[in-house]
C-alpha cells in the first residue's frame, strides 16, 4: 500500500530518533599486580639528575669461626657492588576538539580521563613485570612432579607441562637453601618477614595448573583464608598466590603446545623504583582558540631489578625466579 511507513525513512522513519543511553560502556580491564611490590627509593625527585646508584652488599667472603688461643683473629671483608637506576619520560594522550566538547551529549573528558588512567596502569604493570622478569634464574617444568633450573637468563629446556604445587616447592626450596639447580647462591629471605611467605605472581593459566592440583586444596583447608595481597588466591608452601590476567605481563602461551604459563616467585627487595615527578593525569593548554585540546598522563620514573645474578657474579643473590620456556 502506498503512504506512510515506518521501513522508509522520508515516510515515517524520520518520525523519532534512536534515544542515546546515558550510561557508557566501558572497556575491560586486566588486573594490575606488579607495582604493588616495587620499593621505591627514598631522597630522589626532582633537580637530582636521571639516574640513582644504590649499593647492595655482599655476605662476609669467608666465615668466621673457632679460633685457638694462640691463633691470630681472622680477618675478611665484603664486597659493595653499585647499581644505577635510570629514569625515563612515560606518557600517552587523546586529542579531542572543542567542537565535539560543546556538541557531545556526554562531556568527552570524563571517558577520556577514565581511559587515560587504564592506559598508564597497564604501562606500569607491563614495565614492573618486564624488568623483574631480567632475572638470571629460571625455571622450566619438564613433567608434573620434575622441573630444571637455568641460570644464564637465557632459558634452554623446553617445558612439557603446566605449573603444579611441586614446581613452587622445587623453587621455594632453592630460594631457602640457596641451591638452584647447578648454581649455589645465597638464600633469599621471604617478602613478608624472616619466618613469613614468598610471593608468586602466576598467568591465568599457571594459577590454573595450581589451582588444578589437589595439594592446593589440601593446603588451603588449613591456611588463613584472609587475602592479604591484592588478588590473592590461596597460599601453599609458604607461597603468596597472586593472579594476573595480564597478557603483556605473563605470556599465557609458553612451551611445547603452549602448556605453560609464566609466572613469577620472588622473594625479599626484588624490584626498586625511581620517581622524579610522580604520574599525574595532564589537561593540554587549549590551542588554535580553544578549538583544540588534549588530555594526557605522565611519569617520570623507572624501575631497576635488585638481584638476579650469576652464581659466577660478585653479587651471587637471585631473589626472582621466573617460570618459562624455551
Amino acid at each position: 500500500m502506498a503512504g506512510q511507513q515506518w521501513a522508509i525513512s522520508a515516510d515515517g522513519g524520520f518520525f523519532a530518533n534512536p534515544p542515546l543511553s546515558k550510561e557508557l560502556r566501558k572497556a575491560a580491564q586486566p588486573m594490575m599486580k606488579f607495582r604493588q611490590y616495587v620499593r621505591p627509593v627514598e631522597g630522589f625527585g626532582k633537580e637530582k639528575g636521571d639516574s640513582i646508584d644504590f649499593d647492595s652488599v655482599t655476605n662476609v667472603q669467608t666465615q668466621g669461626g673457632k679460633i685457638a688461643e694462640t691463633a691470630k683473629m681472622p680477618e675478611t671483608k665484603f664486597q659493595i657492588v653499585k647499581q644505577a637506576l635510570v629514569v625515563d619520560e612515560f606518557g600517552n594522550s587523546i586529542p579531542y576538539t572543542g567542537k565535539l566538547e560543546a556538541l557531545s551529549q556526554f562531556n568527552p573528558t570524563n571517558p577520556i580521563q577514565r581511559a587515560i588512567r587504564d592506559d598508564m596502569a597497564k604501562v606500569f604493570n607491563k614495565e614492573v613485570a618486564t624488568e623483574m622478569k631480567k632475572t638470571k634464574t629460571l625455571y622450566i617444568p619438564t613433567g608434573a612432579a620434575s622441573g630444571v633450573f637455568d641460570n644464564d637468563g637465557v632459558p634452554s629446556t623446553q617445558a612439557t607441562s603446566n605449573m603444579t604445587v611441586f614446581h613452587i616447592k622445587e623453587i621455594v626450596d632453592a630460594m631457602r637453601n640457596g641451591i638452584f639447580g647447578a648454581g649455589t647462591f645465597n638464600t633469599v629471605p621471604a617478602y613478608t618477614g624472616p619466618e613469613g611467605d614468598y610471593i608468586g605472581i602466576f598467568s591465568v593459566k599457571a594459577a590454573r595448573g595450581i589451582k588444578d592440583d589437589n595439594e592446593f586444596e589440601e593446603w588451603n583447608k588449613y591456611t588463613s583464608s584472609d587475602k592479604l595481597m591484592t588478588g590473592e588466591i590461596g597460599r601453599v608452601y609458604k607461597t603468596r598466590i597472586i593472579e594476573s590476567n595480564h597478557t603483556d605481563a605473563l605470556s599465557e602461551k609458553k612451551g611445547l603446545n603452549d602448556v605453560l604459563g609464566q609466572a613469577l616467585i620472588f622473594g625479599a627487595d626484588p624490584i626498586v623504583e625511581g620517581v622524579a615527578v610522580p604520574e599525574e593525569v595532564r589537561a593540554k593548554v587549549p590551542q588554535d582558540f580553544g578549538r583544540d585540546k588534549a588530555i594526557g598522563w605522565y611519569f617520570l620514573g623507572g624501575w631497576k631489578i635488585v638481584w638476579g645474578f650469576l652464581a659466577t657474579d660478585t653479587l651471587p643473590e637471585s631473589h626472582i625466579v621466573l617460570v618459562t620456556s624455551s
